[in-house]
């Protein structure tokens, strides 16, 4: 009788995993992210600004592979994105957001999604409330933002 082979372990997201080591494992002002961003391939950062409605004027650095099919947004005051580009053969939008929730849980176990129909998870640490969110931008990329 042959023993049946264990089940692979299924294989994380490239998003979610470069999310998971470049801004997950650090937090702001994220200056091991660097580092970590150039394991992935993510070269030379350049500072660029954005305003927002709500916090006016702001710089960040922005640094991508030499394909562009991933990109790192660092906010030094207080957040950290990752843009994977959508490619055929990629893993389903639910098992993505699993995984991702799956990792925001490892170190905040009590998040939880925003609302039902959102992908954003929160949780309160402190008294200070910690946003997560994945999102498919209109760019075709998978996006993954800490924290928001």
């Amino acid at each position: 009788m042959i023993a049946a082979k264990p089940a692979s372990p299924l294989t994380i997201d490239r998003g979610v995993a470069a999310f998971r080591d470049i801004c997950f494992a650090f937090k702001a002002p994220y200056t091991g992210s660097y580092a970590a961003a150039a394991r992935y391939g993510i070269k030379k950062f350049e500072t660029k600004q954005r305003s927002s409605w709500i916090g006016g004027k702001y710089a960040y650095s922005e640094g991508a592979t030499d394909d562009r099919s991933l990109i790192v947004g660092i906010n030094p005051q207080g957040s950290c994105i990752v843009q994977d580009r959508r490619h055929p053969g990629m893993a389903d939008d639910k098992t993505i957001e699993d995984q991702f929730a799956a990792l925001i849980r490892t170190k905040y176990p009590l998040a939880s999604r925003l609302r039902e129909n959102s992908v954003a998870y929160t949780t309160v640490e402190n008294g200070k409330s910690i946003d997560f969110a994945f999102a498919l931008d209109y760019k075709g990329y998978n996006m993954f933002g800490s924290p928001l």
